[in-house]
């Protein structure tokens, strides 16, 4: 594509929400912004118990159109025989040579197919979105491919792609893909160490982190990130500097936040480099004013002050503004925050990060670690109950003594944690839906399955099911609503504006005549120059 000069590829997050990537060309530079999951697409052919198989590597994903077929991206390891061939003739194929990609943060519809991309394209990212691609990796099961941080060898074995074995003549490490993270400029001891920790059950070849500052040179280009607002740490945006100028990329922001001074100073820095394209976000730009988590921290505190019996919360993964906000609320009404092992492993990581504000879950009072009964254990979850024993043993929780005491306590508990309820029977109590809303059918009936628990035992709940949105108070959107989005380009002013992550068309449609609004075709290259 250099003939065209400086362009971009869509190759998703066109037209929907999620599933960003971006292909930035620019002579013989290759970049890619973020390269996530598009659940939408995936809910059309897959659910839960039927995923892609990962016996025959990338080739169902790309045989669906939910990788681009790009020949010389993807892990040569997950390459089934003959795939290349059968997408010959596609009208996107092509070979192309990626240096690098810029990932916004760890959400899946931004990182979910990075597993699929070759283990040696350096990632550049924050150093707590690294920690926490880490953590899933680390923490993960199900039938996904989860090699988001390191790379487990596969061979072709009897006619289908295995994960090799480990042996005592073939060790078979995992290969850690390099991270180059920005927002330091030194990797500290902690965050080394934490880096190199494997407790798994084959060794770690460690590719050591490097520290980029807030800015970095990738195959020639010159990139800036800044850190934004959204609802998981370590959120970022970009600014790739291209032949024709410079081209800005917001991954998912917001300005409602606890940290919302992030996102309006990479604003302020962004309308220094006059962009020539701005690819912005807008999840929901139908919202006028949203709630701001500093209510949803305050609705969430009475909601626990009226309670004397059990309260379950239940909010998204790696929400950990939201977590520490029920930190607080706990410390403030006499009880104790009760963490999954997952949860206390996410704490480690972004307090080995240096992330402010987070809490040493080893250390701090209001935290226990609820143990599920389990038959057997993964090594991360018996390593991490050793370190949690060894530190704190009066602060291990199992249902029974939940049950015993069950107003001492704030369960931080998903949909998928609720069968432990029936261990405890607690007689009425309090629970908290701090989620987002149902967006598709599926999740209607995900919700309707939670009513179903909270009627079962009596609880009071607070919080919207279903389609509502945010008119609870009790949850906050990790997306900039609709004044915020417009703040934002009438500051950065681009000279063209591409709209990505929306499923609203027209909302942008009142850009026209302060700058050129183009809405990406899928695959079909966008020349900048």
């Amino acid at each position: 594509m250099s003939s065209l000069g400086p362009c971009l590829t869509f190759y998703d997050g066109v037209g929907c929400i999620g599933g960003n990537k971006v292909l930035l060309e620019d002579g013989g530079a290759a970049l890619l912004l973020d390269f996530g999951t598009n659940f939408g697409a995936e809910g059309m052919y897959f659910d839960d118990f039927f995923q892609p198989r990962n016996t025959f590597g990338f080739a169902d994903l790309l045989a669906l159109d939910l990788l681009p077929p790009l020949q010389g991206l993807y892990r040569a390891d997950l390459e089934y025989p003959g795939v290349w061939q059968r997408c010959s003739a596609r009208p996107l194929f092509r070979k192309v040579e990626v240096q690098g990609v810029l990932l916004s943060h760890a959400h899946y519809d931004h990182c979910g197919y990075l597993p699929y991309l070759r283990e040696d394209i350096p990632v550049f990212t924050s150093l707590a979105s690294a920690f926490i691609c880490k953590v899933l990796q680390d923490t993960g099961g199900g039938n996904r491919l989860q090699d988001l941080c390191y790379a487990v060898p596969r061979e072709l074995k009897d006619g289908l792609i295995q994960t090799v074995r480990v042996t005592k003549s073939n060790p078979a490490p995992a290969v850690q893909r390099p991270f180059r993270v920005f927002g330091c400029t030194a990797v500290s001891p902690d965050a080394a160490s934490f880096w190199e920790q494997c407790d798994a059950s084959r060794e770690l070849c460690c590719t050591p982190l490097k520290a980029c500052g807030d800015k970095a040179e990738v195959a020639g280009l010159r990139v800036r990130f800044w850190p934004v607002d959204h609802s998981v740490p370590g959120a970022g945006a970009f600014a790739v500097k291209t032949s024709a100028g410079w081209v800005v990329y917001t991954g998912d922001l917001r300005l409602h936040g606890k940290h919302a001074h992030l996102t309006r100073q990479f604003i302020s820095e962004a309308a220094k480099l006059r962009p020539v394209a701005l690819i912005c976000e807008g999840t929901h730009p139908e919202v006028e004013r949203p709630v701001t988590e500093e209510e949803v921290a305050a609705n969430c505190f009475e909601a626990v002050k009226r309670e004397s019996g059990l309260v379950v919360a239940d909010f998204g993964p790696r929400n950990v503004e939201r977590l520490l906000s029920f930190l607080e609320i706990a410390g403030e009404t006499g009880r104790r925050l009760a963490l999954t092992a997952k949860d206390v492993y996410l704490l480690e990581a972004l307090k080995a990060a240096g992330m402010p504000g987070v809490p040493n879950p080893y250390t701090d009072e209001r935290v226990v670690l609820y143990v599920q009964p389990k038959a057997e254990r993964k090594k991360w979850e018996k390593a991490l109950l050793a370190r949690f024993s060894e530190c704190a043993p009066e602060r291990v929780v199992d249902a029974a003594k939940v049950k015993a005491d069950p107003g001492s306590y704030i369960l931080c508990f998903s949909y998928y944690d609720f069968h432990a309820l029936l261990d405890m029977e607690p007689r009425g109590g309090t629970c908290i839906y701090s989620s987002s809303e149902a967006f598709n059918e599926e999740m209607l009936i995900d919700h309707q399955r939670v009513r179903n628990w909270i009627d079962y035992f009596g609880f009071r709940l607070y919080g919207t099911l279903g389609r509502d949105r945010e008119k609870s108070g009790f949850h906050a959107s990790g997306h900039v609503h609709g004044p915020g989005i417009e703040e934002l380009v009438e500051t950065v002013r681009p000279k063209i504006l591409i709209p990505v992550h929306t499923e609203n068309r027209e909302f942008f449609r009142r850009f026209e005549g302060r700058c050129r609004v183009v809405f990406p075709e899928k695959g079909k290259p966008l020349a900048l120059g």
